[in-house]
């Protein structure tokens, strides 16, 4: 049941900072260095002055570009370049935007900063640790109003700037349940600019299919769901000469989706992630990992830990780099059915998702809670979520993805 109208939601406590060796502060390095003159040959007086002075001049140049790197990164930790958070709708370009009904500024309220405030930096989260932190632990004014993180800010990403993320790495691989499918299919959205139909393969579907699975239809409605994108390359081959074309504004980091409902999974699966990792092993791109098991094993706590142990085994085989991300489960919405009340209600899903966050954490793993996200957000089954509450998910594990050591 949603609060009163001005409130915030903060129905329990903040997770702590995760203090795993993923989560770090980024320092200087001020090792000391071999001074050039040690190495220079000897040669006349007059020519070795000039070169101190030269040498002096330079050490001071690179001192000052020094201490203006060394500002930046503290004010700035992303991998890619500064932007404003855009005032307009930024979903005005997509495909179908008026007919979904979806403004951005629905979802996302960014920070009010003064261009003279000297703190400006600090709106946005400095690490991952307080990123995670910030997005498991924030709430919403109200029921469907947009979600405030707790303590800092994440950011809305432009289709360029996350293609520009997307770039760092090899490939990126989803494995979960039927949530992190429906997160899957907000991610393809984005990148295909595409409100309406970004998450089907509408070269395979009839005109009226493809009238009656836009906007939230594409995840609401069953018979729908055989037409959802889980590779990347389904949509590289097929769609532009499909006479439907929506192509991936940026293609060239693959993505796909791992379908699971319990552990073991299927040998098939197993195989197709040990493929990707041993594509190109030499290479220094990290293959990141989103994770989820939840309520396709009703909350059983021994399945997700041995879904974790399984998958973590096999990216380890692989001596890659390979940063894992687990999701916990959503709320429950106000539709679930009273016979699931007790087994996947509120009390079930809060315990389920402190204990597999500590669970994740103790083997390393990065953690993002969607609780807070989702407890005062409208469902359609008491158990799912549609576009308004996706596509947040799907830009939080973007923001995730932009603070990824590549290195």
């Amino acid at each position: 049941m949603a609060g009163p109208p001005h409130t915030m939601a903060y129905p329990v406590p903040r997770f702590g900072t995760p203090k795993t060796p993923q989560h770090f502060d980024q320092s200087l390095d001020d090792s000391p260095r071999d001074s050039p003159r040690e190495i220079m040959p000897r040669t006349n007086e007059k020519a070795r002055q000039y070169k101190r002075y030269f040498l002096g001049a330079v050490t001071v140049l690179l001192f000052l570009l020094w201490v203006r790197t060394s500002k930046s990164s503290v004010k700035q930790t992303d991998r890619i370049p500064f932007t404003h958070d855009p005032v307009e709708d930024y979903f005005n370009h997509f495909e179908g935007h008026q007919d979904c009904g979806v403004a951005s500024t629905d979802l996302y309220k960014p920070p009010v900063i003064a261009k003279a405030d000297p703190q400006k930096h600090l709106h946005h989260c400095q690490n991952r640790g307080a990123l995670l932190e910030a997005m498991s632990s924030g709430g919403r004014h109200g029921f469907d109003a947009p979600f405030v993180p707790a303590s800092c800010h994440y950011r809305w990403y432009s289709t360029i700037e996350i293609c520009m993320i997307l770039e760092r790495f090899d490939a990126i691989v989803f494995i979960g349940d039927n949530m992190l499918q429906h997160i899957y299919a907000a991610f393809n959205m984005l990148l295909r600019e595409n409100m309406a139909m970004g998450s089907l393969k509408q070269w395979e579907m009839s005109e009226d299919q493809r009238v009656n699975c836009r906007c939230d239809n594409q995840i609401t409605r069953p018979e729908c769901s055989k037409y959802v994108v889980i590779d990347s390359e389904e949509v590289r081959k097929n769609d532009p000469g499909s006479g439907h074309p929506s192509p991936y504004r940026c293609n060239r980091t693959p993505h796909y989706m791992l379908p699971i409902t319990t552990s073991p999974s299927s040998e098939e699966l197993q195989a197709t992630l040990t493929s990707t990792l041993a594509k190109d092993p030499d290479s220094y791109k990290p293959i990141p990992i989103i994770h989820s098991l939840g309520l396709a094993t009703s909350l059983s706590w021994p399945a997700a830990t041995a879904s974790m142990d399984e998958w973590l085994a096999l990216a380890d085989a692989s001596s890659r780099n390979v940063p894992f991300l687990w999701l916990g489960p959503n709320a429950a919405g106000h539709l679930k059915p009273p016979g699931q009340i007790l087994s996947q209600g509120n009390n079930a899903l809060w315990h389920y998702t402190i204990e597999m966050t500590k669970e994740a954490r103790s083997r390393d793993i990065d953690a993002l809670g969607l609780y807070n996200l989702t407890l005062q957000a409208s469902s359609w089954d008491g158990s799912n979520y549609a576009q308004r509450v996706l596509l947040v998910e799907a830009m939080m594990i973007i923001n995730w993805l932009s603070r990824l050591e590549t290195t």
